[in-house]
């Protein structure tokens, strides 16, 4: 069952993860002008309808490498600015993709990933698939 949620999840996100702009009022990751410095991803702003975290994810092959991340940072409800997730080996120019996922077992702990796909689980679009974003960060 797991398996075939990772699978579903990871179609779901490779569909839609490359479209220009991900719409959904409740959610935003500025990607356009995310910079890298020092290891890490800066995203100007970030708006999240209830605690959570971006996550970043590496791409191979063209598509988001799933469910395993490679950098992950809280943030709280609202509007955050200058949001800064450490993601090792960073580069500009370099493939990647941004996600918003909630946290949904109040343990304040990003646990999402391979062992754990049921826990703090991705934000959804009005269309009900994730709300993720492809980006070159410069």
């Amino acid at each position: 069952m797991q398996k075939t949620l990772i699978a579903a999840a990871g179609m779901a996100i490779a569909v839609t993860v490359f479209s220009v702009a991900a719409k959904a009022d409740h959610l935003n990751i500025d990607v356009k002008a995310a910079s890298v410095k020092d290891g890490a991803i800066m995203f100007p702003s970030v708006r999240i309808d209830k605690d959570g975290y971006v996550v970043i994810h590496a791409v191979a092959d063209g598509k988001p490498v799933l469910p395993e991340s490679i950098g992950h940072t809280a943030v709280k409800t609202g509007t955050t600015s200058n949001v800064t997730v450490k993601v090792p080996g960073a580069n500009a120019g370099t493939d990647y993709v941004a996600m918003i996922h909630y946290e949904t077992n109040g343990n304040a702990t990003y646990d999402f990933g391979k062992a754990s796909t049921t826990v703090d689980t991705p934000g959804m679009k009005p269309d009900n698939t994730p709300y993720a974003l492809s980006f070159k960060a410069n």
